[in-house]
């Protein structure tokens, strides 16, 4: 959703979530573009797509540590930052042929290049546990993160892992960003936050950008379970409904206007 005011089109978070296939593993990724950057919507959405089509590519070649991988970070910028001029030629070309031709004060923009956060969670299977006589169905994820989107982990609506920022304070004004021209594999992994944990049957993943992360740890519901209650509460809600509470939330100073998105991951079992 986009900071009121603001068309969809102009919404800077993207998203992106895929299946094996063999339907067996999952991939998602939320992004938050830095609004102080040309095009970072466009480099958001470029990172969320490379990002999930780094793990798949890591899960078809057998490496079960996902985006914990060593190969994963240069697999990434493969995928997103030696793209980036390919994108910017055709972007240009498509403002001359709309006869909006890039003016002299974008130039240094975008040669610094755009910015933006990354969460990405892959998900497993795992094998079955026993408890007692009973075999009991588990995965795993494994997680990355360069900022302050934030995964949740729910179980019976209590919240299980919040990461990479775990209270309402952790979010500043200067989170780590990806950028478009940086190449530094190695500095890179070396400012990832890393992650893993084990699901089991109804357990649930929520990826936010911040300003709902932000939200979400800053007001426990107290009264009704705990922050879990509440989060899973949010992502039951319609797309409609959820915009009507975005714009209740801001216009009472109780969440900042800025872009939102919003990922759910539900593990349900056949049967």
């Amino acid at each position: 959703m986009p900071k009121t005011g603001n068309s969809l089109e102009e919404c800077e978070d993207a998203i992106e979530a895929s299946l094996s296939s063999d339907t067996s593993s999952l991939f998602a990724a939320v992004s938050d573009g830095a609004s102080e950057s040309l095009l970072a919507g466009a480099w958001a959405g470029q990172l969320v797509k490379g990002a999930v089509a780094s793990m798949v590519a890591a899960d078809e070649r057998g490496d079960r540590q996902g985006v914990l991988s060593g190969a994963f970070v240069e697999d990434l910028l493969a995928h997103t930052v030696d793209q980036w001029d390919g994108y910017l030629s055709t972007y240009q070309a498509e403002r001359e042929a709309n006869g909006r031709p890039i003016a002299w004060y974008e130039q240094p923009g975008l040669e610094k290049g755009a910015f933006a956060t990354l969460t990405a969670v892959h998900v497993q299977p795992a094998p079955t546990a026993l408890e007692g006589s009973e075999a009991v169905p588990r995965w795993t994820w494994c997680a990355l993160a360069l900022g302050d989107s934030c995964l949740f982990h729910l179980r019976d609506g209590r919240l299980v892992t919040s990461f990479p920022i775990t209270d309402g304070h952790g979010f500043g004004i200067t989170p780590q960003l990806l950028g478009s021209r940086n190449r530094d594999a190695t500095l890179i992994a070396s400012r990832m936050s890393t992650a893993a944990g084990e699901l089991r049957t109804h357990d649930e993943l929520l990826l936010a950008t911040d300003a709902l992360a932000a939200w979400l740890l800053s007001h426990p519901d107290t009264e009704s379970g705990g922050a879990g209650t509440q989060l899973g509460r949010l992502a039951d809600l319609g797309e409609e409904t959820f915009a009507d509470w975005l714009h209740h939330e801001r216009a009472e100073s109780r969440m900042r206007n800025d872009d939102v998105a919003l990922i759910r991951v539900r593990v349900k079992t056949e049967g």
